[in-house]
C-alpha cells in the first residue's frame, strides 16, 4: 500500500454551500425530465418527423450520451493537471446545455423529414454533452468539497432536493403555458408550449450552473491542493472492476435504473387503465404527493445514516420499494385516489433514501485514494453513469417491445383484464423485482467506513 497521508484538514464547509452546491441540479434535471416527457412527441406527433428516424436519432444520442462520460472523465484529469476547475468546467456545461435545449425545441418549420432528423440527432447529441459537462464535474465536487461522511451527505441531499424540484417544474411547465392559453390546443399552441418551455429552461440552467460556479469556487481552491488528480492507465480503469464493493454498487445501481425508467414510462398507462384515474387526479393529486414525501424524508434518511451507516438504510429502502410494488400495485382499487396517494407517500419516503448510494461511492474514492495515493473521482463517477445511461437505454427498448408484444393500443380508454394484468406485472411486479433485487446488491456491497 502506497504511503500517502489522507489529510482532513479543510474547513468546515460553511452552510451557503450546501444549497450553492445543490442548485446546479435544479435546472438540469427539469431539462432531463422535459425530454423524457416530451421530447419525443414534440417531434413524432406534433412536427411529424417519422418515428423510425426519431428512434434513430435517440438511439445515436444515448449511445453518444453514454460514451461521452468516460470522453469527458479522460478531459477532466487533463483540465485539472493544467489548472482547470470542475466548476469552470461545470460552467461552460451549463451554458452548452442551455444553448442545445433552447435549439432542440427550436427547429425551422421546414418539411418533416431530413432536416429535422438532422436537426434532432445534432441538437441532442448536443444536449447530451452539455449535460455531461455540467454533470460530471458536479458529481466529482461532491467527493473533493469535503472528506466528512456527514457534510457529504447534507451535499448530495441538497442536490437531491433541488433535483426533485427541478422534476416539477420540467414536467409542469408545458402544461401552465397551455393553461394560459384559451381555445383549443392546435398543433401550434402545443408547440409554442414546448418552444417556450424550453427557453424558460435554458435560462433557469444558465441561471443555476452560473450560481453553483460562482459560490463553490473558493472552496474548490481550498480542497483541490489536496487532491492528486491524474488520467488514469488503462490497467487502472480494469482494476476499477477489481473492486468487488463498486462493482455490487454499479449492478445495484444498473437494476434500479431499469426499474425506475419502466416505473417512469408505464405509471401513466397504469393509472390510466387499471386504475381508471383521470391524468388531473395523477399529476395534481398523487405525483405531487409522491415528490414532496421524498423532499421531507431526506432529513430522516440523514440521521438514520448518522446513526447505522449508510449501507443498511440504503439497501432497506430499496429493497422496501420492490416489495411494496409487488404487494401493492395488483391490489389497489379502481378509481379511488386515497389508496394510490397512501402508496406515493410510502414510495416518496423510501425513494428519498436514493442519494446514500452516491456518497457510498464517494467513501470507496476515499479508500481507493488511501491505497493508491490517487483521486480518480472522475473515472468512477463516470463509469457509474455510463453504466445507468446503458441500462435506461435498454429499458426503453424492452419496454417498446412489451407494449409491441402485449398489442396495447394506447389510444383507448378502456382495455380488458388481461390487458390489465400485463400492465401490472411490468409496472408493479418487474420493477418491483428489480429494486429487491437492486437492494440485495447493495446489502452485499462491503463499503468501508468513511471519515467523520
Amino acid at each position: 500500500m502506497a504511503d500517502v497521508s489522507f489529510p482532513v484538514t479543510a474547513p468546515r464547509i460553511p452552510t451557503y454551500i450546501y444549497p450553492a452546491y445543490g442548485v446546479a441540479s435544479l435546472g438540469k434535471v427539469a431539462v432531463e425530465v422535459t425530454l423524457q416527457l416530451y421530447l419525443f412527441d414534440f417531434y413524432t406527433r406534433i412536427l411529424g418527423l417519422d418515428p423510425i428516424l426519431a428512434g434513430l436519432a435517440f438511439g445515436v444520442a444515448i449511445f453518444w450520451d453514454a460514451l461521452s462520460d468516460l470522453i469527458v472523465s479522460a478531459g477532466l484529469f487533463a483540465a485539472r493537471r493544467v489548472g482547470i476547475a470542475y466548476t469552470t468546467t461545470l460552467w461552460v456545461g451549463a451554458f452548452l446545455l442551455a444553448a442545445a435545449t433552447a435549439l432542440l425545441f427550436s427547429p425551422m418549420q421546414t418539411d418533416p423529414s431530413l432536416y429535422l432528423f438532422l436537426h434532432l440527432l445534432i441538437a441532442y447529441v448536443l444536449v447530451n454533452t452539455g449535460m455531461t459537462l455540467l454533470d460530471l464535474p458536479h458529481s466529482s465536487l461532491s467527493a473533493e468539497l469535503s472528506r466528512k461522511a456527514t457534510e457529504r451527505n447534507k451535499l448530495l441531499a441538497s442536490r437531491m432536493g433541488f433535483g426533485i424540484f427541478g422534476l416539477a417544474i420540467g414536467s409542469a411547465l408545458p402544461g401552465i403555458y397551455l393553461a394560459m392559453q384559451s381555445g383549443e390546443s392546435s398543433a401550434m399552441v402545443l408547440s409554442d408550449s414546448r418552444r417556450v418551455s424550453a427557453w424558460a429552461l435554458a435560462i433557469l440552467v444558465l441561471v443555476s450552473g452560473s450560481l453553483t460556479a460562482f459560490f463553490l469556487r473558493a472552496r474548490e481552491r481550498v480542497t483541490a491542493h489536496q487532491v492528486q488528480s491524474k488520467r488514469p492507465s488503462w490497467a487502472e480503469v480494469t482494476r476499477l472492476f477489481e473492486d468487488k464493493a463498486f462493482v455490487q454498487l454499479l449492478a445495484a445501481g444498473v437494476i434500479a435504473a431499469v426499474g425506475r425508467t419502466m416505473n417512469a414510462a408505464l405509471a401513466l398507462m397504469y393509472y390510466r387503465f387499471v386504475l381508471q384515474l383521470s391524468e388531473a387526479q395523477v399529476t395534481q393529486a398523487i405525483f405531487p404527493v409522491f415528490t414532496l414525501s421524498i423532499v421531507f424524508s431526506i432529513p430522516l434518511w440523514i440521521a438514520l445514516s448518522k446513526r447505522y451507516g449508510k449501507r443498511v438504510p440504503a439497501y432497506v429502502s430499496v429493497g422496501g420499494l420492490g416489495v411494496m410494488g409487488i404487494i401493492a400495485y395488483p391490489i389497489l382499487p379502481q378509481g379511488l385516489v386515497w389508496p394510490p396517494l397512501l402508496v406515493s407517500i410510502i414510495g416518496g419516503v423510501l425513494c428519498g433514501a436514493v442519494f446514500l448510494v452516491d456518497s457510498m461511492i464517494t467513501d470507496l474514492i476515499d479508500a481507493d485514494e488511501a491505497a493508491t495515493g490517487k483521486r480518480k473521482e472522475s473515472l468512477y463517477f463516470a463509469v457509474w453513469k455510463s453504466g445507468l445511461k446503458v441500462a435506461r437505454a435498454l429499458a426503453f427498448m424492452a419496454i417498446g417491445l412489451g407494449l409491441e408484444l402485449i398489442g396495447l393500443d394506447l389510444s383507448l380508454d378502456v382495455v380488458s383484464s388481461s390487458m390489465q394484468w400485463l400492465i401490472i406485472c411490468m409496472f408493479g411486479i418487474m420493477v418491483g423485482f428489480c429494486f429487491v433485487l437492486a437492494g440485495y446488491f447493495i446489502y452485499r456491497a462491503d463499503v468501508p467506513k468513511p471519515l467523520e
